[in-house]
């Protein structure tokens, strides 16, 4: 009987020891995977950091380019002098980060300001000059200023006529040192250093908050542990091929994770360091004070870990979420709001605060229903819906077009209708097989009254605000060109030309006669219907193009004109009167282009003042 109780006790003992080497080696099976799980969470979200960071880098250069864009546009409808487009550009340097802005000619030399001082460098050494005579804008890596000591990178666009030529080169530099104070403020990262290489591993941005380390000029200086030469090698092939990559290493003597996300600007790269000891950080406070119990009990401590565990996952994946809605919110604070969205599977992945919609629960195509209700203005409400619905998304994803821009106007923060731009960008997820589409929303209204300004400015004369000849010859060969189909309709040409104009500048001075010039703009202005043309050509000279009218019904409105235009002015006694005389050419008889319309009425202009002035002369039909 002692025997089988012995031998009971050994079967139970034995039973008991494999049971704890089985709960033993569970748990340290259980803890490693719970480490490598840690692990591949960590670098999970380091890479979606570092892909973020690079989202936002690629809006910041996009927005350098889009507003020399804006400007070669601008610079195009003028004539392109630096003396026409000196002030504009002192205008932009005074309130954008550029260090300098300049206009090039197609030798390579630069006529550039910082808002006080004007330079004139060559820039046909640059490695970047051969591609922008090529049609191509650029922006370049970091490299020493030729008008300071400052490292700058350049953004520079070709400005193309209408035939695509290259006719000239919008060229700004933006010195690092400004550029690095301006983005440590976004980059809020904890204590996950941000750095900026380019695709060689030479330096474009540091971390400030990080001084200890990153003293040299590569970034190849720094890591300590990269394996052999081959590895090195393997990493510097990367880099040029701009490759999303990961890799450790060790950096003033402590472990790291290194992420590396290119940007599709340039050949730069953001890289995110996440320390490695972060991992068993995270480890270690879930575990400390469960270990001995889960040694000591058999069922209970299985239980309470397998709960541990639950809790542990649900919280960490909160965490993480949180973490990662508020990193967005820092990255996009410059930006008026961001969407994120699956399209496979019509839902919302992330929606910022700042659009103020309703739960994310709801379909990705309910969502954009409301906002577009809620915020867009009628007039860009169906435009918008058509555009933003999952079925044309998918199908412009189809056809290879990932990346579309809308303009529009909708309520702000205030109530108030402004101007916006939606651009969206669509990618394929291979983990999910999703596509996977991003909205990016911002207020353009000061850029649109800016633009609205510049085209008034372009169009019109500064004095007497009616149009200027380079704007009237447009307006007047497009609707002649348009209307060349029926010949049956009559538009008449008309040159003005004043009388006795430089006997008022002579005698009363400028003033006087820049008054006169107004004056005869507002009675012309008048006189003629809403849709014809007037415009002052320069100096006395005006012309006014009526559009749909007949000879029969021209000459009585001349006749009249003809007497509004006599005008006297007087100053300390001096007296003198202006009249003006006119030339008449009709369309199609006398032409059907400006140039054949302003030869006929000049002959005719010159006729009247050959037959004493202050009358009008009709150009003879063919």
């Amino acid at each position: 009987m002692r025997f089988v109780k012995k031998t009971m006790f050994g079967v139970v003992f034995a039973l008991f020891i494999l049971a704890c080497a089985f709960i033993l080696l569970s748990i340290l099976n259980f803890y490693r995977e719970l480490q490598n799980k840690e692990a591949t969470i960590q670098e999970e979200s380091l890479l979606d950091l570092s892909q973020f960071t690079s989202n936002y880098m690629d809006v910041k250069l996009e927005g350098y380019l889009s507003t020399l864009y804006s400007l070669s546009d601008l610079i195009l409808l003028k004539d392109i002098k630096w003396e026409n487009i000196r002030d504009r550009l002192n205008a932009i340097v005074s309130r954008q980060e550029f260090l300098h802005l300049g206009l090039s000619s197609l030798d390579g030399r630069v006529w550039s300001t910082d808002g006080s001082t004007e330079y004139i460098i060559d820039i046909s050494g640059r490695p970047y000059w051969q591609d922008l005579l090529a049609g191509k804008a650029v922006i370049t890596d970091a490299q020493d200023s030729l008008v300071s000591s400052k490292q700058i990178f350049v953004v520079a666009v070709p400005i193309m006529n209408r035939e695509n030529q290259v006719v000239g080169i919008v060229h700004g530099a933006i010195a690092l040192s400004e550029f690095q104070d301006y983005e440590d403020s976004r980059f809020e990262m904890g204590n996950y250093p941000v750095f900026v290489v380019d695709n060689t591993g030479s330096f474009i941005l540091r971390d400030h908050k990080h001084p200890e380390a990153w003293n040299y000029t590569s970034i190849f200086d720094e890591l300590e542990t990269i394996g052999d030469g081959q590895e090195q090698d393997s990493i510097r092939r990367k880099l040029s091929e701009n490759l999303t990559m990961q890799i450790e290493s060790v950096i003033a003597g402590k472990e790291y994770i290194l992420s590396f996300c290119p940007l599709s600007m340039n050949n730069w790269y953001t890289v995110v360091l996440m320390p490695k000891d972060e991992i068993n950080k995270h480890i270690d406070v879930l575990l400390d004070d469960n270990i001995n119990v889960l040694l000591i009990c058999v069922i209970i401590p299985l239980v309470f870990l397998c709960l541990t565990f639950f809790f542990f996952m649900r919280q960490k994946v909160q965490m993480e979420r949180t973490k990662e809605y508020q990193l967005r919110e820092k990255l996009f604070s410059d930006i008026d709001g961001f969407i994120q969205a699956d399209l496979t599977e019509d839902k919302v992945v992330y929606c910022s605060q700042s659009l103020d919609l309703p739960d994310l629960t709801i379909p990705f195509s309910h969502l954009t229903e409301v906002y577009i209700h809620k915020a867009v203005d009628e007039d860009y409400q169906e435009r918008l819906t058509r555009i933003l619905s999952v079925n044309n998304l998918l199908e412009l994803y189809g056809q290879g077009i990932a990346r579309i821009s809308q303009e529009y106007k909708a309520k702000d923060k205030g109530g108030k209708f402004r101007w916006f731009q939606c651009d969206v960008h669509m990618e394929f997820e291979e983990d999910t097989k999703s596509i996977i589409v991003y909205f990016i929303l911002r207020n353009i209204d000061t850029k649109k009254q800016m633009e609205a300004i510049l085209k008034t400015r372009a169009e019109r004369d500064s004095l007497t605000g009616l149009y200027n000849r380079s704007t009237a010859t447009d307006l007047i060969n497009v609707f002649l060109h348009l209307n060349s189909h029926s010949p049956l309709v009559c538009h008449a040409f008309v040159i003005f030309d004043l009388d006795n104009f430089k006997v008022l500048n002579d005698t009363l001075l400028h003033k006087t006669g820049d008054k006169a010039l107004q004056d005869v703009s507002s009675i012309l202005t008048n006189f003629f219907r809403r849709g014809d043309v007037v415009c002052r050509l320069g100096g006395d000279e005006f012309v006014v193009f009526l559009k749909n009218i007949n000879y029969e019904h021209l000459e009585p409105k001349m006749h009249r004109l003809m007497k509004e235009l006599r005008l006297t002015y007087s100053q300390d006694d001096k007296s003198v009167t202006i009249s003006a005389s006119a030339g008449v050419a009709l369309s199609p008889a006398n032409g059907t282009t400006f140039k054949e319309l302003y030869t006929a009425a000049d002959k005719a202009l010159y006729q009247a003042k050959h037959d004493g002035k202050s009358c009008f002369r009709c150009a003879p039909t063919p």
